[in-house]
């Protein structure tokens, strides 16, 4: 009975280790072959942070969600399942004829890469690995045009709220459309200064952290849109921090380095001062629950 048991386990074994080279083989070849020239604009927009700052933390979330799945997958059969072929199809359409920008085929690509899961691994499999592998279409950036409205309706309100509290601080100013005039600088609000990296990387890490953090549908999208303010009270922050450092040093705070150290400094600041505050209160909260 042992020796059976153990072939049945070796069998299962190999047919996984088979279903996996093969659905990574498939992904592969479609790569190279359909959506080369939109994962390579993927790949260098997280690089060079167009729109995609965050990017570059995606596949790392997602490759541990993969892993905390690990348990549960193990004690998954795999199974052909003919419900992947319609999605395969409709995912190699997008890479056939190129359609729509980048990232409309790179969704494409996801696409396909949901439709071979279903079809060599199963849909049961496909349900435990869905938001790590749809996850990584969040690497994906926000296309230019929308991108830009947003970052200008961002940036007036970032601008806003910093000039009304450098007033609170007792910094003289004059304001000339996107310029600031200090008393000792002239500083000029970019598109990458807008806040609207902030946005969209607090957005995402609020995806990740609703799914690690939450059970309920309410309290994930709640936590979620939470991070739209939070991310403007983290932009007019970083910008009050460059105004009045400006103000008391000197122009030199404005550049390259000073201003790349204050960005990261209040992003990931505000980011644990939010995780935190975010554990301490929720935790209370159960236990209120609980007792109650």
């Amino acid at each position: 009975m042992s020796t059976i048991n153990t072939l049945k386990s070796t069998n299962t074994t190999y047919s996984l280790h088979f279903r996996l080279g093969l659905l990574f083989l498939c992904l592969v070849i479609a790569a190279l072959l359909l959506y080369k020239s939109a994962l390579v604009s993927l790949i260098a927009a997280v690089i060079h942070r167009e729109g995609s700052s965050h990017g570059v933390f995606v596949p790392f979330l997602s490759a541990f969600f993969l892993w905390t799945k690990r348990q549960a997958l193990r004690e998954l059969k795999p199974q052909y399942d003919l419900l992947g072929i319609p999605i395969i199809i409709v995912g190699a359409v997008f890479g056939i004829f190129s359609l729509g920008a980048f990232q409309v085929q790179v969704l494409g690509f996801f696409a396909l890469a949901v439709g071979l899961i279903i079809l060599i691994m199963g849909r049961t499999v496909f349900k435990h690995v869905a938001f790590p592998v749809l996850f990584l279409i969040t690497m994906l950036p926000i296309p230019e045009g929308f991108y830009l409205q947003l970052a200008n309706l961002v940036r007036d309100i970032t601008f806003a709220g910093s000039s009304w509290l450098i007033t609170v601080f007792g910094i003289t100013y004059y304001k000339e459309g996107l310029l600031i005039h200090l008393p000792n600088a002239v500083l000029s609000i970019a598109t990458g200064c807008s806040g609207i990296r902030y946005l969209v990387s607090y957005f995402v890490f609020g995806i990740a952290y609703a799914f690690l953090y939450r059970e309920g549908s309410t309290s994930r999208v709640l936590i979620v849109l939470s991070t739209i303010p939070i991310s403007l009270a983290a932009s007019v922050c970083r910008l009050t921090a460059i105004f009045t450092l400006t103000y008391i040093f000197g122009p030199r705070m404005a550049e390259y380095w000073p201003h790349v150290f204050i960005s990261w400094g209040v992003f990931f600041g505000v980011l644990v001062i939010g995780i935190a505050a975010d554990r301490f209160f929720y935790t209370r909260y159960i236990e209120n629950a609980a007792q109650g």
